[in-house]
């Protein structure tokens, strides 16, 4: 049972605790740490719950049960507090963060398109004093020129993008669904052809976003905002609207002199968000600037990120070569890209929800992520087999650390894993980095392309994934989600899908508790039936 008790009167304030900061439901964009920031909140986590004489156990943990306080139980409606492997006690650092990720009711991005958008790349100055010339690519049928580009990452982020889809890395996602309005679970896909649009945009000036800030009022002067306003004129831009942004998301990516000011002193890398002005706390949002029901990711230029003169976004974070400096110097804009748009296709609504948990009537946008912590399937893997002394590569040699894979077109990428509820035979861990656990997954995967989403024969993290969906600058989407009315059964942990020709192995007997280290949030925000945070 482990060195831990949880009592029945503990359960009961952090279930009074819940419902007493879940009056209003807040959001913010969900943050990728940086490598330091990662560390402080692990370190921090570790050391309250050594404190506390919590010895943590060697992960990973077989999350798989639920543990309520005898004799009285929880109502359905509210989210799971207990698991087997506890609440709030954290790994040790350097791990994942653990724990099975539960449906919230959103919707997910059946067939994934990404639109990538070089704001400013051509504009002077955007790369100070570096020598630049213009640099011309293609991507299956789209070719772009960037004005600048003296590190190769603009190509080396579309090289990316274009190669990530049909992967085993991005076939950990197609586990993942949605239920329409019938009940019907639509899956994930795992598409080729995810790369759907480039725009390079220097027809509209990037040079003030360097002067705004996160704090200031929505309008010009907010980052959140104008990053927003820039994603509304890539929607226009590539023609999407109506349905088909279900599957959107566009990714604003900035040169290093312009890029979001508020990455290095916040601790971050990047984010996703979901504009939506109706949830407390996205002020920013105003639809007076911002068109409303857009998924997109804040891409900063992942090399600018540097404190104690050394890089805090993942240069060198997996490959290392000292006798060649460029080999891994690019491995960041990867890691970091890869996290945000895995994040995006099993949680466009980024956690958004509007209601009160209390006179109820809320409603959900958020798709799948940890009912504990609550981390998407991006934030739990983060930067795990970071070597913690150096913060650069060669990752730790341990289950779920960062690692290579190989693009659909045979280059190589650096990239974190992502979370599986069924790896480890189902009670979850990180995979798709070629970093996975011993222990099998349960059976999953993604079927070809058909519109429908559902799950297919690959098992594990195997399966080539779905045929190729056309199109270079529109998106072709399937369904939208149900993102109405609080489904009760939305906390629950994502079923097993089992095929008949595969034995199901035994649920290991012992159980070990293991700790969920609670994230230490970058700012304060409230959300109803669930823990607050920001990544």
């Amino acid at each position: 049972m482990g060195t831990r008790k949880w009592s029945r009167t503990a359960a009961a304030l952090v279930f009074a605790g819940v419902l007493g900061c879940a009056s209003a439901a807040s959001a913010s964009p969900i943050f990728l740490p940086t490598t330091v920031k990662e560390l402080q909140k692990q370190q921090a986590a570790l050391a309250s719950a050594q404190a506390a004489g919590i010895t943590p156990p060697t992960p990973p943990c077989p999350e798989n049960g639920l543990l309520y306080p005898e004799p009285s139980q929880i109502p359905s409606g509210v989210p799971y507090l207990l698991g087997n492997c506890g609440v709030a006690q954290p790994a040790a650092t350097g791990t994942p963060w653990a724990g099975n990720m539960a449906y919230y009711g959103g919707h997910v991005q059946v067939h994934p398109k990404e639109y990538l958008v070089y704001w400013g790349w051509g504009e002077p100055g955007a790369f100070g004093t570096a020598t630049c010339s213009p640099e011309t690519f293609t991507e299956g049928s789209i070719t772009s020129t960037l004005g600048c580009d003296p590190d190769g990452a603009g190509k080396y982020m579309a090289d990316f993008v274009q190669q990530m889809g049909g992967t085993n890395w991005a076939n950990v996602s197609t586990q993942y669904y949605q239920t329409d309005s019938s009940g019907n679970q639509q899956y994930v896909s795992n598409d080729k052809d995810v790369l759907a649009g480039i725009w390079v945009d220097d027809g509209n000036s990037i040079a003030s976003l360097a002067k705004t800030s996160s704090t200031a009022p929505a309008g010009p002067g907010n980052t959140y905002t104008q990053l927003a306003e820039e994603a509304g004129r890539a929607a226009a831009h590539f023609g999407v609207s109506g349905a088909d942004l279900t599957d959107a998301n566009f990714v604003i990516i900035q040169p290093p002199a312009y890029s979001d000011p508020n990455a290095l002193n916040s601790g971050y890398c990047a984010f996703h968000d979901y504009t939506l002005f109706g949830v407390p706390g996205n002020s920013y949002y105003d639809p007076t600037y911002v068109q409303q029901g857009l998924s997109y990711t804040n891409m900063p230029y992942a090399l600018a990120i540097n404190s104690g003169g050394s890089n805090d976004c993942g240069e060198y974070a997996v490959n290392v070569d000292s006798s060649n400096p460029n080999v891994g110097k690019l491995d960041g804009f990867s890691i970091v890209l890869g996290h945000e748009i895995e994040e995006t296709v099993t949680d466009p609504g980024a956690e958004d929800v509007v209601g009160n948990v209390q006179s109820g009537g809320e409603t959900y946008y958020g798709g799948w992520y940890d009912t504990t912590d609550p981390n998407e399937n991006g934030d739990k893997c983060a930067w795990v087999g970071e070597n913690l002394l150096t913060l650069q590569g060669p990752p730790l040699p341990i289950y779920g650390a960062l690692g290579d894979i190989q693009g659909n077109a045979g280059e190589q990428f650096a990239v974190q894993s992502l979370w599986s509820n069924a790896d480890n035979e189902g009670t979850g861990y990180c995979a798709g980095a070629g970093t996975d656990s011993a222990v099998p997954a349960a059976p999953y995967g993604s079927s070809p392309s058909s519109g429908s989403g559902s799950p297919g024969s690959s098992g594990g993290n195997g399966g080539s994934g779905g045929t190729s969906s056309s199109g270079t600058t529109t998106s072709s989407s399937t369904s939208s989600s149900s993102q109405g009315s609080y489904n009760s059964t939305a906390h629950k942990p994502a079923p097993k899908r089992v095929q008949k020709k595969t034995k199901k192995k035994p649920k290991p007997k012992a159980k070990k508790r293991h700790t969920t280290r609670k994230r230490k949030h970058i700012k304060k925000r409230s959300r109803a039936k669930r823990p607050t945070r920001r990544r």
